[in-house]
């Protein structure tokens, strides 16, 4: 007999030639972002959601060494994407195309060795999915949210700046 796979629910979204993918259960919420509020959003640290802060992850400047933020000023910041870490804490993830709902099966996920974060992989990405699709190969880094590492000060930068509440101005 047919044996049962298990499936796992992602929001799976690009970040320069990457494609990434978060656990549906670790995603609070996704919103499309007015032109003038993703433009102040890829300029901040931390933005105001109603009565909670959203930490806002620079997660291109950590894939794409060459990455400059002039050159994508179109590009990313459309949809955020916010996700809830383990204690409650709110991240905002800047896209610039809506993220898509995927099931992936486990038996396509693997884990990624150790020896791969010394090449300039993150170590936030603790696993891979391997996708197989007419005969195209595709390949998911899959983010770990409860890794201390993925809120490091290399994907956040902060530098003490201001919480803007824009959020709460949009409307949102």
């Amino acid at each position: 007999m047919g044996e049962s796979l298990t499936e796992g629910k992602y929001i799976t979204f690009k970040i320069s030639t990457y494609l990434l993918a978060l656990p549906i259960d670790s995603v609070f919420k996704v919103i499309a972002c007015p032109p003038d509020l993703s433009h102040t959003l890829r300029e901040a640290k931390l933005a105001q959601l109603g009565q909670s802060t959203v930490m806002i992850l620079k997660l291109h400047q950590s894939l794409d060494p060459l990455y400059s933020q002039q050159q994508d000023s179109n590009q990313i910041g459309r949809f955020l994407i916010i996700m809830q870490g383990k204690e409650g804490e709110l991240y905002g993830i800047l896209v610039g195309t809506p993220p898509n709902l995927m099931t992936i099966p486990e038996t396509c996920i693997q884990q990624v060795p150790q020896s791969f974060h010394h090449t300039g992989l993150p170590t936030w990405v603790s696993q891979i999915a391997i996708l197989n699709h007419k005969d195209e190969r595709t390949t998911i880094l899959m983010l770990d949210i409860q890794r201390s590492s993925l809120v490091d000060n290399r994907a956040l930068s902060i530098d003490g700046g201001q919480i803007p509440d824009l959020l709460k101005k949009s409307g949102i």
